[in-house]
């Protein structure tokens, strides 16, 4: 995930850029919100960008011995 400094915006900025707020933060950005040049608030991501591309596979189990090769095999080795 990519990581910066935290962006600061001021109330009016938010408002009037908050697609631009929420594409940052979906890219991984903290933005944090001002009001009267005190920090209120910080939007941060709900979901991790990266996800795993194996979840799928979490689940499967390698038995013992699936390493063993069975007998008549031996010529493709």
């Amino acid at each position: 995930m990519k990581r910066s400094s935290n962006l600061a915006y001021n109330m009016y900025e938010a408002k009037t850029k908050l697609s631009e707020i929420v594409e940052k933060v979906c890219a991984g950005e903290e933005i944090i919100l001002m009001l009267r040049g005190e920090p209120v608030a910080k939007v941060v991501p709900l979901r991790k960008k990266n996800r795993s591309r194996l979840g799928f596979a979490k689940d499967i189990k390698i038995l013992p011995g699936f390493q063993e090769i069975p007998e008549g095999f031996e010529a493709y080795t």
